[in-house]
């Protein structure tokens, strides 16, 4: 084919028809000129095939990531109503003198209260997403909203650890009064082969009460924000599934 259009530049060029050659030879920058953007246009549908082909495979990760985070925040909201009727119960319960407590209830709801379950999200997959810079591959909206969730996942780690270090202040007076052998049966529902005993100085009772009240009040924050995140777990799971054509449910 190259040949053939020198031929013709040569033949041109021989017989004097210069205004024909320049013509012809404007006519070959175009259909050179042609041929390259075609050549870019194949080559760039075909980055955008593999960008496209790479996101849907991160959004069905990323839904099956969120898809566990689900699972485990109403695993966790469901323990948080738990928390909060023991920490009332527990109020109540140590509101009475002392001579009157009741122990068993005390350690029972003790066990409940001292527990965190603290929420571990499945990141696996966002981490990759931002350390790799492929969140460049989703559009505005999906990366908005993956940055949301992240950013939700601070609030949560923010109130959970402010509630764990009230429950060790909670501890530093309870563990040094009780039988701990005995709260072991009770919690994991053994025959009770051990003596129960609260000893907790009278002056402390005070400070007990604040600090159960305390981890009740940040139950209670950490609860919102459980909450808040699994409205964008689901939303962020829905707006993957319509973005990229999926219908991945929940397990």
């Amino acid at each position: 084919m190259i040949k053939f259009f020198r031929k013709i530049r040569y033949n041109l060029m021989e017989t004097g028809k210069t205004g024909k050659y320049f013509k012809y030879a404007i006519g070959e920058i175009v259909l050179v000129v042609i041929g390259i953007l075609i050549a870019l246009s194949i080559n760039n549908w075909n980055e955008q095939k593999k960008e496209n082909n790479t996101a849907t495979i991160l959004a069905k990760s990323l839904i099956e990531d969120l898809n566990k985070d689900v699972d485990f925040l109403k695993s966790t909201l469901t323990f948080s109503k738990e928390k909060i009727r023991s920490c009332d119960t527990l109020l109540n319960l140590i509101s009475m003198p002392i001579n009157k407590w009741d122990i068993k209830p005390i350690y029972k709801n003790l066990n409940i209260v001292g527990q965190s379950n603290p929420f571990f999200p499945t990141t696996g997959t966002y981490q990759q997403i931002v350390t790799s810079g492929l969140l460049k591959l989703f559009d505005q909206s999906l990366a908005n909203q993956l940055n949301a969730y992240d950013m939700q996942l601070k609030k949560i780690t923010y109130w959970a650890n402010a509630e764990d270090e009230t429950s060790w202040l909670m501890a530093n007076i309870i563990w040094k009064g009780i039988n701990v052998e005995a709260m072991a049966d009770i919690r994991f529902n053994l025959p009770l082969n051990h003596e129960l005993f609260l000893k907790i100085p009278e002056d402390s009772i005070i400070e007990l009460k604040n600090l159960i009240a305390g981890i009740k009040m940040y139950r209670l924050k950490t609860e919102a924000e459980y909450k808040e995140q699994l409205r964008l777990a689901e939303n962020l799971i829905t707006s993957l599934n319509n973005a990229y054509n999926l219908n991945i449910l929940p397990n």
